[in-house]
């Protein structure tokens, strides 16, 4: 019996979709009397029936008991060779995605089936489940009722792939700049405004007492007396007028900085 099961253990597919999953046959760890070759063939269709009611119809297949036996390597020493190993090799030598193994194990008056699901390229556990029952029955109830859970979780890790191939197509990722909102950008110019204001208001004030410096310490006519001082008094009236403009300007500038 256990050969025969060995032998359904193969497969392979020369085209299959983006997530292919193989679910191989449950295997006894030992000869079991009580139950029919049938009968563990039955709890494996219903685990591949439950893969294909958990998973996406686009994007995702599930690999027949016909499609593994079709292409069943002929060599039957070659395939004693590839029943020997791992599932993940297997999944591997199969081209399949993800990989499905079960055992079946008898202790006491219950049997129990063990099912592990792995990604085959990285070897990664994605998850497992144990079912116990005393009849073959209960087994296929809790298969049914226990596996969905099991074969989502390939959507789950078939996303992050996604996401991963993304990143590594594009690491460097564009930042989103935003423009600043209106408000910001009024009061930033008038900052600006306020600021060169004040600066040419310091600047008069600088000249200013230059001009008076010039026209206290001068030595001419009445005119040029007159002339020198009408420009150190256009300075001051500069300065004033740029320091209260500056003034002004800086303050609305911090008006709508506060309040909008």
């Amino acid at each position: 019996m256990i050969k025969t099961l060995i032998l359904a253990l193969l497969a392979a597919t020369a085209a299959h979709s983006a997530n292919t999953l193989a679910v191989l046959e449950i295997m006894p760890k030992s000869e079991i009397e009580s139950i029919s070759i049938a009968e563990i063939r039955h709890l494996t269709d219903e685990l591949r029936k439950q893969a294909v009611l958990a998973l996406p119809s686009e994007g995702y297949s599930v690999l027949t008991r016909d499609n593994m036996l079709a292409l069943m390597p002929p060599d039957e020493a070659e395939a004693d060779c590839l029943a020997e190993s791992c599932a993940v090799e297997i999944g591997r030598a199969i081209g399949a995605e993800y990989i499905s193994q079960g055992s079946l194990g008898e202790f006491g008056n219950e049997y129990s089936v063990s099912i592990e699901l792995y990604e085959t390229m990285s070897g990664k556990l994605i998850g497992s489940i144990v079912m116990e029952s005393p009849d073959v029955k209960g087994l296929l109830i809790a298969i049914r009722e226990q596996s969905p859970a099991l074969f989502a979780r390939i959507k789950t890790s078939a996303n992050l792939k996604i996401e991963n191939q993304k990143l590594k197509k594009s690491p460097l990722s564009t930042p989103n700049f935003q423009l600043p909102k209106t408000s910001t950008l009024i009061a930033i110019s008038l900052d600006i405004l306020g600021a060169a204001a004040l600066g040419f208001g310091i600047y008069q004030n600088i000249r200013k007492d230059e001009l008076y410096k010039d026209y206290t310490g001068m030595h001419g006519s009445l005119e040029e007396y007159n002339s020198a001082l009408k420009k150190a008094n256009d300075a001051q009236d500069l300065k004033d007028i740029g320091l209260i403009i500056g003034g002004v300007l800086l303050s609305a500038g911090i008006a709508v900085h506060i309040w909008f």
